[in-house]
């Protein structure tokens, strides 16, 4: 490697280094004086447990805190939500002396997205340990100290809001869930005795609860048909006894001649029936009686009998409406259990004696700006100037081919020189040469700075710019004037 040669070609190319140098330096420089400070507020946020030991009274909210938290954290964060509360605390109104602020609603979005920082702490559940408190620390980056704190309490608040407005939700979503099932239920019990009584009603004469009693009544009829039967034989003897009597009666009348007179002097004094008809009309009587006895206790024991082969299926229709009845009942206790402690659980939300979300520090103005770090900036401008500086110089001596030494030449061409003689410049020629470099350094010295001051004071601030363009470059984690 020949060094003096590099050392050559590095003095030549000097000045192009120094302009990228200087430019680098004076956009860094500048930066770190146009950029206005940061000031960041904070305010600090701890998760209360239970006021209540759940032995004696359960919230119905059971969200775990770090869950509860990211998901207010995304409701407030919202677009409409950082839209309005950029519009009422007038964060993107200019400063005196300031162009207006031309964000689009997307762009102002993503903006406050990054300078809200909102992050959790604690929380974990270790091994055989009680899990840590849970911290939440709110911050909000801005280009004053009054307005940082002030949208920091905001931030502040709106949490302490959303939980609230999430828990009570959420509880009396549940109760009113029961309630309405309570409801439910209880219309559902009501139908369904309905239909219990009206079975019963139809089949009075053929429940199980009965059964006994009808099969005893179907023995008694039985019995009782019993002693029909033997009271009809009974009658029926008798009256073929009388009817043999008076048939032998006759008999011995008309054997000894006697004359019918006597017998039709049997007759009453009315000319009516004779006692013989008056007898056997008795026994006709009798026996009609007890044939009618004997059907109506057929009937009544054909109709035990009906009711007694119809009892099993009616059985089985009742218990299975009974059945559904105290499923349908035991789940109206539960539900009536789960409102109590729905309401239970409704009134330690409403008295915020759950979990809860409280301020332990509210954000005051901070007295100095968090950022940005000038001395960083302005390094980083030099940094970025020398960087640029030299990979110009190693592109343009990868794209020149030139043959600028006898190693060149003998290279190339395969012959020796006897002597090189270098290119000579005329004392015009360098004069031209350094006025030309003289006035590209003092150009970048003053459009540089000028330039970058005229963008921020008259089109948009610096900051804001920088990080627009930082986020569609897919760089949107790293924030010029952040922390």
């Amino acid at each position: 490697m020949d060094l003096r040669f590099h050392l050559a070609l590095f003095r030549r190319r000097f000045p192009h280094f120094l302009i990228l140098l200087l430019s680098g330096t004076a956009a860094g420089v500048t930066l770190a004086l146009v950029l206005p400070p940061r000031y960041v507020a904070e305010a600090r946020l701890i998760v209360e447990s239970e006021q209540i030991p759940d032995e004696l009274a359960a919230s119905t909210v059971r969200t775990a805190a770090t869950e509860q938290l990211q998901i207010i954290q995304q409701r407030i964060l919202t677009r409409d939500k950082l839209i309005e509360m950029a519009s009422r605390l007038k964060i993107y109104a200019p400063g005196p002396g300031q162009p207006p602020v031309t964000l689009t609603a997307d762009e102002m979005v993503e903006d406050l997205r990054d300078r809200i920082e909102i992050v959790m702490t604690g929380g974990q559940m270790r091994y055989n340990q009680p899990a840590d408190a849970t911290i939440v620390t709110v911050g909000f980056s801005a280009p004053t100290a009054a307005l940082s704190a002030l949208v920091t309490n905001e931030v502040v608040t709106m949490i302490l809001d959303e939980n609230v407005r999430m828990r009570t939700s959420v509880s009396g979503q549940t109760l009113d869930f029961f309630t309405r099932e309570v409801e439910r239920l209880d219309q559902e019990l009501a139908r369904r005795g309905a239909e219990i009584l009206a079975f019963r009603q139809e089949h009075n004469e053929a429940l199980p609860d009965s059964l006994e009693f009808r099969r005893e009544q179907q023995v008694a009829l039985q019995e009782r048909l019993r002693l029909l039967a033997s009271d009809e034989a009974a009658v029926k003897d008798l009256r073929a006894r009388f009817l043999a009597r008076h048939d032998s009666s006759a008999r011995e009348r008309r054997a000894g001649g006697q004359a019918a007179a006597p017998e039709a002097g049997a007759r009453d004094g009315t000319g009516g029936a004779t006692a013989f008809d008056l007898e056997l009309a008795k026994y006709d009587g009798q026996l009609a009686d007890l044939a009618a006895r004997k059907a109506e206790v057929t009937a009544a024991m054909e109709e035990l009998r009906q009711s007694i082969e119809a009892t099993p299926g009616n059985a089985v229709q009742l218990d299975t409406l009974e059945r559904d009845y105290e499923n349908l009942r035991a789940q109206y206790d539960r539900a009536v259990a789960n409102r109590a402690r729905a309401e239970i659980g409704d009134t330690i939300e409403a008295l915020s004696k759950g979990q809860r979300i409280t301020v332990v520090e509210q954000a005051i103005a901070p007295s100095e700006p968090n950022s940005p770090n000038r001395k960083k900036i302005a390094a980083a401008g030099v940094a970025v100037g020398i960087a640029a500086g030299g990979g110009l110089l190693v592109l343009l001596e990868l794209l020149n081919s030139a043959l600028r030494r006898p190693a060149d030449l003998t290279a190339a061409l395969g012959i020796t020189p006897f002597a090189t003689l270098p290119y000579m410049r005329s004392p015009g020629e360098i004069l031209r040469r350094r006025m030309l470099i003289g006035l590209a350094l003092g150009l970048v010295l003053v459009a540089v700075p000028a330039g970058l001051w005229a963008i921020d004071a008259y089109h948009t601030p610096l900051d804001l710019l920088l990080n627009q363009i930082l986020r569609r470059i897919g760089l949107a984690t790293f924030r010029i004037g952040a922390a």
